[in-house]
C-alpha cells in the first residue's frame, strides 16, 4: 500500500525498515500514522522474504509520543471522553503494542533524539533497541497526563525502582544510563546509527526465519507466563482512571484554552526550577 506518514523500505538481505515520517512533529503519532503503522506490520508479517524489521524516526527524533493536538480518528487529542469510550480507545493502543510484541519476526528499535511517552511504548515492545549517543528516554507526561497504558514494559526491562523513579519525576534517561539499566542493547555514535543497526539486522536475518520465530516465541512465552499481558491491561485501566482526576482534567482544560505549548511549559516549569 501507499504510505504518507511512514516510509516502508525493502533493504535486501531479508531486512525491512519502517521510518516514522512526521519530522516536523518529532514523529508524534497521530491517527493516520498509527493506521499506516498497523498496515505496515501486516505487510511485513505476510512477506516470507522479510525476516527483520527496523523501526526508526525521520528528522531530529525517534518519536515524541502521541500527538496531543485535537484530530479526527484515534491516536491522540485532548477531547472530552466518557470513561467507556476512553477505555476502548486505550485498549486499542494496548492491542497495537501487544501485537508488535507478539509479531513472529524480530524487530529492532533504532532510536535517536527524543523517545518519549508513547514513543517508549513503541520502542519497548520491539525485541531489541539500538540508540544513538544523543538519545533520551522518558515520560514527561507523567507530570500531568496520567499513566502510560502499557508502562512501556519498563518494570520488566529496568526493574521496579528505576521504573518508579522515572514515572514519579517525569525525568529523562540518557543513552548511557539507558544502556546501564538494560533499557537498550547498544549505544553507538549518532553518525553510525544507521550502519550499526542495519549490520545487526542483517546478522540476525542470516538465521532461518522459522528458527527466528521460535526463538522469539520461547522468550516471549516466558514473560507472558509471568503475567505480562494481564499487567499491561491493568495499567491501561489505571490510565483511564487517571484521566478522570482533577489534575489531569485541569491540564487538559489549560491545553484547550491556552494551547498545547503553554500547557507543556506550565507543566514542566516547576521541575526546571527545582533541579536535583
Amino acid at each position: 500500500m501507499e504510505y504518507d506518514s511512514i516510509a516502508y523500505e525493502q533493504l535486501g538481505d531479508h531486512v525491512v525498515r519502517l521510518t516514522l515520517n512526521r519530522p516536523d512533529k518529532l514523529n508524534a503519532m497521530n491517527g493516520q500514522l498509527l493506521h499506516e503503522f498497523d498496515r505496515a506490520l501486516d505487510d511485513f508479517e505476510r512477506d516470507r522474504d522479510a525476516s527483520v524489521l527496523i523501526i526508526r524516526g525521520a528528522g531530529r527524533a525517534f518519536c515524541a509520543g502521541y500527538d496531543l493536538q485535537p484530530q479526527s480518528g484515534s491516536g491522540g487529542g485532548l477531547g472530552t471522553l466518557t470513561v467507556t469510550a476512553d477505555r476502548l480507545n486505550v485498549q486499542k493502543f494496548i492491542e497495537r503494542w501487544q501485537r508488535l510484541w507478539a509479531l513472529p519476526k524480530p524487530t529492532i528499535a533504532q532510536v535517536h533524539g527524543y523517545c518519549l511517552a508513547g514513543g517508549t511504548e513503541l520502542a519497548g515492545h520491539c525485541d531489541l533497541a539500538i540508540a544513538a549517543d544523543d538519545a533520551q528516554f522518558g515520560h514527561p507526561a507523567a507530570r500531568a497526563l496520567g499513566v502510560l497504558p502499557s508502562l512501556s514494559l519498563w518494570p520488566y526491562l529496568i526493574g521496579m525502582r528505576k521504573s518508579k523513579e522515572l514515572f514519579f519525576t517525569g525525568d529523562l534517561l540518557g543513552a548511557a544510563e539507558a544502556l546501564e539499566w538494560g533499557l537498550i542493547n547498544r549505544v553507538v555514535p549518532r553518525e553510525r546509527l544507521d550502519e550499526e543497526t542495519l549490520a545487526l539486522a542483517r546478522r540476525i536475518a542470516m538465521v532461518p526465519l522459522d528458527l527466528l520465530t521460535l526463538h522469539k516465541a520461547a522468550v516471549n512465552r516466558f514473560y507472558e507466563v509471568m503475567g505480562l499481558r494481564a499487567a499491561e491491561q491493568s495499567a491501561a485501566d489505571l490510565d483511564v482512571i487517571a484521566h478522570q482526576t482533577p489534575a489531569v482534567k485541569q491540564w487538559a482544560k489549560t491545553s484547550r484554552e491556552q494551547g498545547l505549548k503553554a500547557a507543556l511549559a506550565a507543566r514542566d516549569q516547576p521541575f526546571v526550577n527545582r533541579q536535583t
